[in-house]
């Protein structure tokens, strides 16, 4: 298990490495194995511990067709390794588990950490069930922890209806059932019409703890000039800290720059070569060569190296590193358990963490997320005395804004489309 600041003592603690993992998603066509390895230092500063990449197109079963380079894709195992980021690659699944075993056997033996299985649109729940288990039986036939992370289906009543309760308690368990896929990709949240938080807080607050959530901030009013979609804070908070285990998808468009060697390495490929200029000839025996007197070299100034240019900081990554170092290391996001507190009136998505052994230095953490485009006043006293907490202000964690100092319970401000985290104090 790789250590992290802040797990001091927790080395005999068994736990699966999937269970509070940052994953990192490249959707489409098989992506450039190249330039992913020349960006595993930012991924790995990113927060990310695994990617998910499409697999290379093998050949049918049974033809002739050629197998593709696999040379990019060794090296970036074998370097992901290095930096510990594990890889798993997504599969594209016959309507039946005939045939599969033999793709999942070649990836598995490869190296990948795991597989994700896309089955095709129109797959019964029988045939989905007899895939996974399918793969499931794979994997734990290799050797280390490896997973199968499989697609919710979405023809399945899968949201439970809300209770009743203004707030719903989650926590951080995993299903032993071994019938089924570890990890699961959750997209309904992206196919909200509107991102609000009476829309999400049913998705968030339902019983099933293994959803990766795939959700995507809405894109930018047309002929803005700010890329950065409004709501990119406030989702990129609920993808890391709403959930016990995390996706983050390519279509984010944050800022990975490669490695310096990388980068030099690729300027020297892309400049021409300059021709060589043969060796002077050896004039044959018996040829007269005039004197030369020898002139030694004027000691030239030596040449001061170019200053390395410092490469802006993109806001959007900044947060994303922040939110992931939160989400990796705070003791309220790793073990307790979550609870949903019911703002939807005011379009503000609130929920609190609360560590499994509170204590003065690991106090509960309450995260607020404004998705309404207009400043929002909330008062927190009610809730957090109906969850038996004590607490009258609240020390800012992370915040979106650049505002300062703490803010009381009773009268929190949030900004349009702003995301607050802080600790509950006395």
């Amino acid at each position: 298990m790789l250590a992290r600041p802040g797990f001091i003592g927790s080395g005999l603690k068994a736990e699966a490495w999937w269970t509070h993992a940052v994953f990192y998603q490249i959707a489409g066509v098989a992506p450039d194995f190249k330039a992913i390895s020349a960006r595993l230092d930012s991924l790995r500063s990113l927060g990310v511990d695994a990617l998910v990449l499409p697999a290379p197109a093998l050949p049918a079963p049974g033809t002739n067709g050629s197998m593709p380079n696999l040379d990019d894709l060794d090296n970036l195992l074998r370097q992901a390794s290095g930096c510990g980021i594990r890889v798993l690659l997504t599969i594209q699944s016959p309507s039946a588990s005939a045939g599969l075993s033999g793709v999942a056997r070649f990836w598995l033996t490869r190296g990948v950490v795991g597989l994700h299985v896309a089955t095709p649109a129109g797959t019964s729940a029988e045939d989905t069930q007899a895939i996974e288990q399918t793969l499931r039986k794979m994997a734990s036939s290799a050797a280390g922890q490896r997973i199968v992370i499989s697609d919710l289906d979405l023809a399945m009543p899968a949201v439970q209806r809300p209770s009743k309760s203004p707030h719903t308690t989650t926590s951080h368990g995993r299903s032993a059932d071994s019938s089924t896929a570890q990890l699961q990709i959750d997209v309904r949240a992206d196919r909200l019409q509107i991102l609000d938080a009476a829309s999400l807080r049913p998705l968030l607050t339902q019983a099933m703890p293994n959803l990766l959530l795939d959700l995507h901030a809405p894109a930018s009013a047309t002929g803005s000039t700010d890329a950065r979609p409004p709501l990119a804070d406030a989702v990129a908070t609920i993808a890391l800290l709403g959930q016990a285990t995390s996706l983050i998808d390519s279509g984010a468009n944050l800022i990975l720059t490669p490695a310096a060697e990388h980068s030099e390495a690729l300027e020297q490929s892309e400049q021409p070569t300059k021709p060589t200029t043969p060796p002077p000839v050896a004039p044959p025996p018996g040829v007269y060569l005039p004197y030369v007197p020898y002139v030694p070299p004027s000691k030239s100034q030596p040449v001061a190296a170019p200053k390395p240019v410092a490469v802006p900081v993109d806001p959007l990554t900044a947060w994303y590193q922040k939110l992931a170092a939160l989400h990796h290391d705070n003791p309220a996001f790793r073990g307790g358990s979550r609870t949903f507190l019911d703002f939807d009136a005011q379009n503000v998505l609130v929920w609190v963490n609360r560590p499994a052994m509170p204590s003065p230095h690991t106090p509960p953490i309450v995260v607020l997320c404004n998705l309404s485009s207009s400043p929002v006043h909330l008062s927190l006293t009610a809730e957090i005395k109906k969850l038996n907490l004590r607490g009258f202000f609240l020390r800012a964690v992370l915040r979106s804004d650049t505002g300062m100092g703490a803010q009381d319970v009773d009268a929190v401000t949030l900004p349009p489309f702003g995301a607050y985290i802080g600790e509950l104090r006395m």
